[in-house]
């Protein structure tokens, strides 16, 4: 309800607000040409929605204060009660759980290699690749708590946020901008999925040390076959963008990346600085903060009879991201669920998942079908 919500107020809020906007910047020489409610609906949404996500997302991390300082008191260990069970229990944990100095050594490592790669190949200084480190945990919070609460992880969408904050840290260099963004879009994106593999891990009675170990040799391998496929697939940029031709015809790309043009848009934007950003997007980023804030605010102090009934941040700034028709998409679905649900729970809890995966895979794979026909057989056609 809460996404729901959120694509309402795009799409009959914003989306007429943003129709009545010139959309150039101040010194009138920069067009952006958002002219269809369609592409002012995904300016819009994306701007606002993400800020929201960003700013609930961070304030409740900060009112958490208490639970954080436990979690980082918590890296060197706890001492043992004595007590036979309890010893038992943590011989256990220390046996399955992952140690902390794993992930010590793995961010010194692994953080360290990403900073001296980003440097060489791509001329970013080492203090920004530092930064871009670090400002993963905060990131890697809002993402997993969007997954948590809807089971989408706004990878994309919170790569722009960064986009925003190296295009003011260094200006005139898009590809620095996209890649830092990427550094700390693509680690938080692959810490909201983690959790879902470790979930389901947990669910199963799985070792966490094993299912770690078993995640590593992943990615060694998946780098391998990731880089030498991306390579086969597209080597150059004329694949991914298309080409306009010097009679003025355009080339299709052979395989269109919507969120790949996006990323290049936004980091050509920053390429001339902030201050040549649309006044609209500005208004959005600080409006969109503020909400967040107000939300979580409301939420912290309402009674808790209240709560229940209010709106989620992070629901909502999900809603104008993607957009009413995948919101409303997922209300048909969650009532269609309740009312199998009351008409036989037992049918339910054993069919339900299975169909509702069934369903999503048939979508994906008539997609694949439908993204190959057009590239081939029905493009020659044309």
């Amino acid at each position: 309800l809460s996404m729901l919500l959120g694509g309402i107020i795009l799409y009959y809020g914003l989306g007429e607000w943003g129709l009545q906007e010139s959309w150039v910047s101040p010194s009138g020489e920069t067009k952006y040409a958002i002219t269809t409610p369609g592409t002012v609906w995904r300016e819009a949404g994306l701007w606002f929605g993400v800020s929201i996500l960003v700013s609930s997302s961070l304030l409740l991390f900060a009112l958490q204060w208490k639970t954080i300082l436990r979690a980082f008191r918590g890296f060197g260990g706890t001492a043992s009660s004595g007590n036979e069970k309890d010893q038992e229990f943590e011989a256990k944990v220390a046996a399955t759980e992952v140690p902390i100095d794993w992930f010590l050594w793995g961010v010194l490592i692994f953080g360290a290699a990403v900073v001296v790669l980003a440097e060489v190949y791509f001329e970013i200084p080492w203090y920004f690749g530092v930064l871009a480190v670090c400002l993963t945990f905060a990131l890697s919070l809002v993402a997993c708590r969007a997954t948590g609460e809807t089971d989408i992880t706004p990878t994309g969408a919170l790569g722009k946020i960064m986009q925003l904050t190296y295009g003011r840290l260094i200006p005139q260099n898009s590809t620095a901008n996209l890649m830092t963004a990427s550094i700390t879009a693509n680690a938080a994106g692959n810490s909201a999925d983690l959790l879902s593999d470790l979930k389901s891990g947990y669910l199963l009675g799985a070792n966490p040390r094993r299912q770690f170990l078993a995640q590593f040799m992943g990615v060694i391998s998946g780098t391998f076959a990731t880089v030498i496929g991306f390579r086969l697939l597209v080597p150059n940029a004329i694949t991914l963008n298309g080409q306009w031709l010097e009679n003025g015809t355009y080339l299709q790309p052979d395989f269109p990346a919507p969120a790949a043009v996006s990323w290049k848009a936004v980091a050509e934007l920053f390429e001339f600085g902030l201050e040549n950003m649309h006044p609209a997007h500005l208004q959005l980023i600080v409006a969109g903060l503020a909400v967040g804030c107000i939300i979580v605010a409301i939420e912290r102090l309402a009674p808790k009879y209240v709560r229940a009934s209010l709106p989620s941040a992070t629901g909502v700034g999900m809603g104008m991201i993607f957009g009413f028709n995948f919101a409303l998409s997922m209300i048909l679905g969650a009532v269609a669920a309740e009312i199998w649900k009351r008409k036989d729970k037992t049918s339910a809890d054993n069919y339900l998942v299975p169909a509702a995966a069934g369903i999503i895979a048939g979508v994906s794979l008539m997609g694949v079908v439908v993204a190959i026909l057009n590239n081939t057989a029905l493009s020659n056609a044309a």
